[in-house]
């Protein structure tokens, strides 16, 4: 029976994956622990130490420089049989390990048994990670400076571009009201190209406000009705006497959660640039309607305008990007980079398919 229990105990002992040893401590005079030698080790010792015939082997032999705190642990284990978990590197073994200690025997002996694993991979793994952590916190840190700087950058310069503009735009303002009847055909000419261009370059201003405010301003959720909100700008645009209420076709548009004037900005854009770039077809049709799943409401503005070439899809919401020469289409090319901006804020997303000549969709979700 004992050679039996003998057996099988050898069995488990060197079938598991983990090292196993149990060394004798080795003190000095003053019970300074200054070494250690192996009386036993289980089949994974090697693979998980890279020592070989260590048993009666000390552990000064393998590694003369071998880091005190690892005599200091087992030591103090031996003497006062506190076992003890931990982890640690062995710099002259190149490994870290995951290490299990307790004092074996009789205590007069200073044995000590060590299960352990080397977690070196994992070591590394997390190195690593924690390095790209330090590297993604630094670039974030340094995208919100950047982003700081470049919003009081568009808003200062907007600001500070609106004095010099009311004055030109109020000396012209002079020049056609005092002296229209005797200026002629090509000074006339000159005057409007000013008004439009000033008229231009105030749209422009605006746009970057907004812009820029929404970067700082606090989303605010409340219910939106977005049937009221669509209808109300599909009133104004056929006031302005700009499209038919005709060729708008709305489906169900679902209630949302969110900022309301900000959404309203997303409609706003979305279906002045349906109407604008409809302007050219007999036959305009904007189909508006939307969708829902359990995580979000998708809704979606369909036009059968001008459209523009996939290609270029990377620059549609860019700022100040724009697909169409200002010949054809007047804009500032701020207006999708706001309705990107305020929809993902809100967590959604925004993206858009086309065809040249055959009309655009563009697709946007809000949570629910």
């Amino acid at each position: 029976m004992i050679d039996l229990e003998k057996e099988l105990w050898e069995l488990l002992f060197n079938s598991i994956d983990e090292g196993f040893c149990i060394i004798e401590m080795i003190f000095d005079e003053q019970k300074k622990p200054i070494d250690y030698r192996f009386l036993k080790i289980n089949a994974a010792f090697e693979m998980q130490t890279g020592l070989h015939d260590a048993v009666g082997k000390r552990m000064r032999e393998f590694a003369p420089n071998h880091e005190e705190h690892w005599f200091e642990t087992y030591g103090k284990i031996a003497l006062t049989g506190e076992s003890i978990r931990f982890e640690n590197r062995a710099d002259q073994l190149n490994r870290w390990y995951d290490v299990n200690a307790f004092r074996f025997g009789d205590p007069k002996k200073f044995q000590v048994a060590i299960l352990f694993k080397d977690i070196t991979v994992r070591k590394q793994s997390e190195e690593t990670i924690r390095l790209l952590n330090n590297e993604l916190a630094d670039n974030i840190r340094q995208l919100e400076f950047t982003n700081k700087e470049l919003e009081s950058f568009t808003y200062s310069v907007s600001h500070d571009l609106q004095a010099p503009l009311r004055a030109i735009s109020g000396y012209a303002k002079m020049l056609s009201n005092n002296f229209l009847e005797i200026l002629d055909i090509e000074a006339k000419k000159y005057l409007k190209a000013i008004n439009n261009n000033t008229e231009k370059m105030r749209t422009l201003i605006d746009d970057l406000l907004i812009f820029s405010h929404l970067a700082k301003n606090e989303i605010v959720r409340n219910h939106i009705d977005t049937e009221e909100i669509v209808n109300s700008i599909i009133k104004d645009c056929c006031d302005q006497g700009s499209v038919e209420k005709t060729i708008f076709k709305v489906g169900e548009l679902l209630p949302a959660s969110g900022d309301n004037s900000m959404i309203k900005q997303v409609w706003v854009n979305l279906i002045s640039n349906a109407c604008k770039y409809s302007g050219k077809n007999k036959s305009p049709l904007i189909e508006i309607s939307s969708t829902q799943n359990n995580h979000e409401i998708t809704y979606y503005i369909k036009d059968k305008g001008v459209g523009f070439d996939m290609e270029y899809y990377d620059k549609l919401f860019g700022i100040f990007q724009r697909l169409h020469n200002d010949s054809e289409f007047v804009g500032t090319g701020v207006g999708l980079a706001i309705v990107q901006r305020i929809v993902n804020r809100h967590g959604g997303e925004v993206w858009a398919n086309a065809k040249i000549n055959e009309g655009a969709s563009f697709y946007f979700t809000i949570p629910i």
